[in-house]
């Protein structure tokens, strides 16, 4: 009689187990799918973060190497500390979720995503398993961070920095080699003409990818703490030296065969030296692990002598409050959904002296994604010589993703422009149409080059000035967008470039008649 009541009541301990464990998978799937979904666009789009797609692999297989190695669970010791460090996260969910809807693109909202899902995550291994398992898993979830776009002021600042320190040296071994070479930012003067050392030649993304498989490999082969910092400084040099080498190889082609001879070695040259690059990381790798004998000897995994015993309660909760948190988002943006007010396009001026489609080089195109666009070159009636480029981004979560960063005040200078002036943001009255308008100064070797740049939210009004500056991708304008329910539902930028003018005033009204024959309202 006792078994046959025992029987039953076992078969329930198992499905209520069953149960709580599909209640764990299902919240923690909940809350990494969101910060995934969050990052992926930058991960497929943007070269930089390709890398990114097998990070979450490697968090994978990282935590279930861990696992085997697992301590045996202990009680925590500050249990109310923990779960009210869950709730202020969880709360702090609903309004990440509300302003990454209308702001896909804003950085340190990803960083604010990873810091919460990660600290929720690590929350709740401590409660399961106490500052033991704290301490044993905490890696792999941090490690994930490396998978996360940095903030968009010190990548430009990495990338601009390295592009001139890699222009410098490149322009020392040409001299060394004979060839007469000046540098001008990122541009590098040759008698050939001009070779630029752009984004892509920076070395930034070996530098993160290296970064990535620095800490990898640390973890793999559980090297110490010291060890792990010597394998990032190593990758870092290995990441820079190979980037220099890949650089000089194609300036030196330039030199010598132009800019084609740059395009068929451009992607071979790349690929071969981060295989090199990669290569070295693991043998350095390889001849630490050799002489720490700490380290070559495998750790024999822990037998439990405790069972893991997990309130799946708390899960519970917290999978209904991300459903119905994601509902509310969803709820509120498409109860404010509109429709643009006004369309327009450019109409390119075939008809002008001179014209010329330009194209837009590959690198260029990899790097904005755009969906629909192109370049052109004109005189103008006095002679003034016009230079234009129009792109647009369709409504998605990827809309316009890059080209906030890319502005003619932070990329003409590394061409070795000097801007003199900003003139401010202005509207312009364009065929019944306010366009947003700033106005730049620059100094092109002893000539004037004035930029004009215009950068078109599909979901604004541009009323006035004080309206394009509050909807503009500034810290208040982000905000107000989403508290107005205004999800991102496309944009598109114009730039317009012309040379010769003395007087900023000539130029805008110059501007103005332009503008008048190629903007098209509809």
């Amino acid at each position: 009689m006792e078994d046959t009541i025992a029987q039953p009541a076992s078969a329930a301990a198992k499905d209520i187990k069953s149960s709580g464990s599909l209640v764990i998978l299902i919240a923690f799937g909940l809350l990494w799918f969101e910060l995934i979904h969050q990052l992926k666009g930058e991960w497929w789009l943007n070269a930089q973060y390709n890398y990114g797609l097998i990070v979450p692999v490697l968090v994978a297989y990282l935590l279930w190497k861990r696992w085997q190695t697992r301590p045996t669970p202990i009680a925590p010791n500050a249990r109310p500390l923990s779960i009210l460090l869950i709730t202020a996260c969880a709360a702090l969910y609903l309004p990440i979720r509300l302003v990454a809807e209308a702001n896909p693109d804003w950085r340190l909202l990803s960083w604010t995503l990873a810091v919460v899902v990660i600290t929720i995550s690590l929350a709740f291994v401590y409660l399961t398993g106490g500052r033991s398992w704290l301490r044993h898993f905490a890696f792999p979830f941090l490690f994930f961070l490396v998978a996360v776009p940095w903030p968009v002021r010190i990548e430009q600042i990495v990338i601009q920095d390295l592009m001139r320190a890699v222009t410098a040296i490149n322009v020392i071994f040409l001299q060394l080699a004979g060839v007469p070479a000046l540098q001008h930012g990122n541009v590098i003067e040759v008698g050939s003409g001009f070779i630029g050392i752009e984004e892509a030649c920076s070395g930034v993304r070996s530098l993160q990818a290296t970064l990535m498989i620095s800490l990898f490999l640390g973890e793999l082969y559980s090297f110490s703490v010291a060890r792990r910092l010597i394998l990032v400084v190593v990758g870092a040099i290995l990441a820079f030296v190979c980037n220099v080498l890949r650089t000089a190889i194609l300036v030196w082609v330039g030199t010598n065969r132009g800019a084609s001879g740059i395009e068929s070695w451009h992607d071979p040259a790349g690929l071969t030296i981060l295989i090199v690059c990669l290569f070295g990381l693991w043998t350095v790798s390889l001849i630490m692990l050799r002489r720490d004998s700490a380290a070559a000897v495998s750790r024999t995994p822990e037998i439990q002598s405790a069972s893991i015993r997990v309130n799946w309660r708390p899960f519970a909760l917290l999978a209904v409050w991300l459903v119905l948190t994601e509902s509310a988002v969803q709820i509120w943006y498409r109860s404010h959904q509109s429709i643009a007010s006004s369309h327009w396009a450019v109409q390119w001026p075939a008809s002008e002296s001179n014209y010329k489609s330009v194209p837009i080089a590959s690198e260029a195109e990899s790097l904005l994604q755009y969906n629909e666009g192109g370049g052109a070159s004109w005189e103008g009636a006095d002679g003034h010589q016009w230079l234009m480029f129009f792109f647009r981004w369709f409504p998605g979560r990827t809309a316009a993703r890059f080209i906030k960063v890319h502005r003619p005040d932070i990329c003409l200078p590394a061409s070795g422009r000097t801007m003199e002036r900003d003139n401010g943001l202005r509207m312009l009255n364009v065929n019944g149409l306010n366009l947003p308008i700033r106005s730049y100064r620059f100094q092109d070797r002893s000539a004037p080059l004035h930029v004009f740049y215009c950068y078109w939210d599909a979901r604004s009004s541009y009323e006035t000035v004080a309206a394009a500056v509050s909807e503009d991708w500034s810290f208040r304008g982000r905000i107000r967008s989403a508290l107005q329910g205004r999800r991102e539902i496309g944009a598109q930028i114009l730039e317009i470039v012309v040379w010769g003018y003395e007087d900023d005033k000539e130029a805008d009204k110059a501007l103005a008649r332009e503008l008048e024959r190629v903007v098209s309202v509809g």
